[in-house]
């Protein structure tokens, strides 16, 4: 990708090698997941879906969404929800999103740095995103982050609350493991 005047739109028309790619301050960031991983994401887009279908105020989308935040980075969170509100004339693109969603799910992988993990957190947030959800199977716990700048964990006997991003919507989080 190197001389590429826009290496977002070149990860965009890239090949599909069957891996998913991030695109961080201009280096590509290959983000395999295991099937664990794919599973909880799997079980919260379902429950994140039929919350939706009887409040359908957004859209919803699994992890080969790509979020465009800038020139040099683009984001693809595991689980990621979008008002209709904030969609470009309410419809979905055909390409990248250039914003943030309005919630991003970040499932902790073996292989996941913790450094990389906060950073795409703190990128999410400060391009946008009101909520974000980092779940950590081998901890099963979640850490909530907030556009206000608070935080919390999430025990496994606790829930996922979508507090003002998804009013009502409510997951326990050992229901995900």
């Amino acid at each position: 990708m190197a001389g590429v005047a826009n290496a977002a739109e070149a990860l965009y028309h890239a090949p599909r090698d069957g891996r998913k790619y991030e695109l961080l301050k201009g280096r590509l960031i290959m983000s395999p997941a295991g099937m664990k991983h794919e599973q909880i994401g799997a079980k919260l887009l379902i429950a994140l879906g039929l919350y939706l279908r009887n409040h359908p105020c957004g859209e919803l989308f699994a992890s080969s969404v790509g979020y465009q935040l800038a020139e040099n980075i683009v984001l693809s969170p595991d689980v990621s929800f979008v008002r209709t509100e904030r969609l470009p004339g309410g419809e979905v693109p055909e390409t990248f999103g250039q914003f943030a969603p309005d919630l991003a799910v970040e499932i902790v992988s073996p292989h996941d740095s913790p450094a990389l993990t906060e950073a795409k957190v703190q990128l999410y947030l400060e391009h946008g995103a009101q909520l974000v959800w980092v779940i950590n199977p081998k901890l099963k716990q979640a850490t909530v982050y907030r556009a206000d700048g608070t935080t919390g964990v999430v025990e496994s006997n606790g829930a996922l609350d979508g507090e003002a991003v998804l009013p009502g919507f409510i997951c326990r989080l050992d229901s995900l493991f």
